[in-house]
């Protein structure tokens, strides 16, 4: 069991604890950018019951991490961790389930139209991540891979501006789904019995899921030494 403390950084709590993302989000705890704060940073800044969320944490510790672990893999390793697990898929889903919000908006355009905003963010998530990561495929990781393994100053001065630029994209991304998440009251279909609409909201928080790991693990991690 890990003993999680107000007192430790959020991104080490993560990293202990993955699953304890779920919970942060559901506060709004911004662990992607913020990863340096502590949880006690984090209470003093908003709106949450410290001791519940120590206490959800602390239980979730208990349970037995399902697949792969990340605390025990090195950064090269990582990176093509992300690359396999992730980026291949979202690539194909995002563009998919961008046409499916759009129809969801249409639907309900004059009964809920927080739904057209919602539309609107996640058409802008949908091409920022899809260049996000095709840039990192093409140019960043590789980089990355080189300056872990042969800790190059030459490598480490290339990478800075790419990283600059991925941790400012990286705002802009979970704001937007900050928003989002906002506006469909922590993904709740406005019709339970209408399938597209609870459909779209499954995965929806699928992606955020998905996406805010890989935020995660890049801003708390890999992009460490340059920023």
């Amino acid at each position: 069991m890990s003993n999680i403390n107000e007192n430790m950084k959020l991104k080490d709590i993560l990293f202990k604890v993955p699953a304890a993302a779920d919970v942060f989000r559901e506060v709004n705890i911004d662990f992607v950018n913020n990863g340096s704060d502590t949880l006690k940073d984090a209470y003093d800044a908003g709106h949450f019951n410290l001791e519940n969320i120590l206490y959800e944490v602390n239980e979730l510790s208990k349970e037995r991490i399902e697949g792969i672990d990340v605390s025990y893999m090195d950064e090269p390793s990582i990176i093509k961790y992300i690359g396999r697990k992730y980026n291949d898929d979202l690539l194909d889903e995002l563009p998919i389930l961008n046409d499916y919000v759009e129809k969801l908006a249409k639907k309900y355009k004059k009964e809920d139209a927080e739904y057209d905003k919602v539309s609107d963010l996640f058409y802008n998530i949908y091409r920022e991540m899809t260049v996000h990561i095709e840039t990192e495929e093409t140019d960043v990781y590789p980089l990355l891979t080189t300056y872990y393994e042969q800790q190059s100053e030459v490598t480490h001065e290339a990478l800075k501006p790419h990283i600059t630029r991925l941790i400012d994209e990286h705002q802009n991304i979970v704001s937007w789904f900050k928003q989002i998440r906002s506006l469909t009251n922590g993904y709740t279909p406005v019709d339970s019995n209408e399938p597209l609409n609870v459909f779209v909201m499954k995965k929806l928080e699928e992606n955020e899921n998905n996406i805010m790991t890989i935020l995660h693990l890049e801003n708390n991690l890999l992009f460490t030494p340059f920023r």
